[in-house]
């Protein structure tokens, strides 16, 4: 399909001259009995735009019809050649590689000793018959507007494109109102519609109803494309990836369903029950603040100068009840939030550093393997505060450093800095913490009565 590229500077020093002086004299079988006197032939222009075919044409045929040569264009049937035709065939030949640029040898290489091919090949490639040569012919007729007060110029220049379009009608292949529509059509849709018919302006004889089909096509096409990006962008992001890439995924099983289609984490029936046991923690903590039957008054919290204790009551199950149990966590989603006061003590004797207690830690955590008593292997996924997601390597009991032998379940997170006690692990304890400006205490509940 043509184009509206500009012309390319001319390099004197490469480009051919605009006429070649051809001296040829015909064989001696020639139907030319007379040596040609250096005609003037132009030089053929490469294919584009900017080609000069109509008018080399027109002066080369009349060159080879004045030397008599021309019976060798006009027809292909053997029985029908003259006796010189071998001869004019090679003056034809000859002629025609010389006055034409470089750039068209590639179109006649493959019949370099057939002049009637190599005629119709430059014809080939310098006419565009197909749909779109014609649609762009009659397009540059439509939307050529004149530039300026040169009305002399613009006539020409319109009588140019004329010409172009006017080469391209035959009585075989006439100019239809078909031809028109598709060119109106074409010109009034944007350029991204285009593409998809630019097959079809290759083939020639194309009807407008073809191109109307296959932009139908298309619109259909990108509907149901627009529906498909709609739907994925609303599309739920699936989970964060383990920090271990070497770690294979997961297969989702929910354990309390007996389900593959979603596990613990989005389980609805897990979600039902911790919130009903948070409902039911909150009521027995209400229930302590309440006057005793007796008529007595509840203990206050015990305050000793800026320091403040906080009663953590037990809740209906114990970590020590699965103490012994195989159950890994693992199903279960654990979280880790932001520590929110030191310990003033070591978390655990065996352990090194202080321990953060911790309001959002659903489990007691630590990143200290030696600090764990009877340590068992586990993957539980650890969710921190900062949204990414670690695994537990092991799961245990570890000692609180108070008097007695209490201990709560802990995980073995090494991507931890520092321990993490869970305020909801002391809840299972019925234990007590005092808080003081940078420390804190843990005491049996019975021991602040």
């Amino acid at each position: 399909m043509s184009n509206d590229n500009g012309e390319h500077p001319s390099n004197t020093a490469k480009d051919p001259p605009a006429h070649l002086t051809v001296t040829l004299e015909p064989g001696s079988m020639s139907s030319s009995n007379q040596k040609t006197s250096a005609p003037r032939l132009p030089v053929l222009n490469p294919p584009g735009p900017n080609t000069n075919y109509l008018d080399w044409e027109m002066v080369v045929e009349a060159y080879f019809r004045h030397v008599k040569v021309k019976h060798v264009l006009d027809t292909s049937d053997i029985k029908l050649r003259k006796a010189t035709w071998s001869d004019d065939n090679d003056l034809i030949c000859a002629t025609i590689l010389q006055i034409i640029d470089p750039a068209n040898n590639r179109y006649v290489r493959p019949f370099r000793t057939d002049g009637r091919g190599m005629w119709i090949a430059l014809a080939e490639a310098h006419q565009d018959t197909s749909t779109g040569g014609k649609v762009y012919w009659i397009r540059k007729l439509l939307i050529a507007r004149m530039e300026g007060d040169n009305i002399d110029s613009h006539i020409d220049t319109m009588a140019k494109y004329h010409e172009r379009l006017n080469a391209l009608v035959t009585p075989e292949k006439p100019l239809t109102p078909d031809d028109v529509h598709t060119a109106a059509l074409l010109g009034s849709i944007p350029k991204d519609w285009v593409a998809c018919v630019s097959n079809l302006m290759n083939q020639e004889g194309i009807k407008t109803a073809t191109i109307v089909s296959a932009l139908k096509n298309e619109s259909i096409r990108r509907q149901s494309q627009g529906d498909i990006i709609s739907v994925s962008s609303t599309a739920t992001k699936p989970p964060a990836k383990s920090g271990n890439p070497n770690n294979p995924p997961k297969k989702k099983f929910c354990t309390m369903c007996n389900l593959d289609t979603h596990d613990l984490n989005s389980c609805h029936n897990t979600r039902r029950l911790i919130e009903e046991h948070k409902a039911n923690r909150k009521k027995r903590y209400e229930s302590k603040d309440q006057p005793a039957p007796s008529g007595k008054s509840s203990k206050p919290p015990a305050r000793a100068g800026r320091t403040s204790t906080a009663t953590l009551g037990a809740s209906s199950h114990s970590n020590h009840n699965d103490s012994d149990t195989d159950y890994s966590g693992s199903e279960v989603e654990v979280t880790a939030g932001n520590a929110v006061a030191s310990l003033s003590v070591s978390f655990n004797p065996k352990a090194s550093g202080d321990a953060n207690l911790d309001s959002g830690c659903s489990m007691s955590m630590t990143p200290h393997l030696h600090s764990i008593d009877n340590p068992k292997l586990d993957r539980t996924p650890v969710h921190l505060a900062d949204h990414s997601v670690v695994e537990s390597t092991h799961k245990g009991m570890s000692r609180l450093p108070i008097k007695g032998n209490t201990s709560v379940k802990t995980l073995v997170v090494p991507a931890l800095h520092e321990p993490l006690l869970s305020i909801a692990s002391l809840c299972d304890e019925d234990l007590t913490v005092v808080f003081t400006n940078n420390s804190c205490d843990i005491y049996p509940a019975s021991q602040t009565q």
